[in-house]
């Protein structure tokens, strides 16, 4: 599935963009940064699930993790 988008930036985060791609494709800049902050809400939102486990939760996470 493609999803369009419209993002208004800021005079200093065009700036930003248009450096960062160097004449590559901003679009694709864009999405990538997307899919890196997606993929680092995932981790921070599993490693907040891990630290609340207690209790038999926690000592079979703890035994998964030495099995490993």
């Amino acid at each position: 599935m493609t999803m369009s988008i419209s993002i208004t930036l800021d005079d200093d985060l065009g700036e930003d963009l248009v450096a960062a791609v160097a004449g590559g494709n901003r679009s694709a800049l864009v999405a990538q940064a997307i899919r890196e902050h997606l993929d680092r809400r995932a981790v921070d939102a599993a490693a907040a699930w891990h630290a609340s486990l207690t209790g038999e939760e926690a000592a079979a996470f703890a035994e998964f993790n030495l099995a490993r």
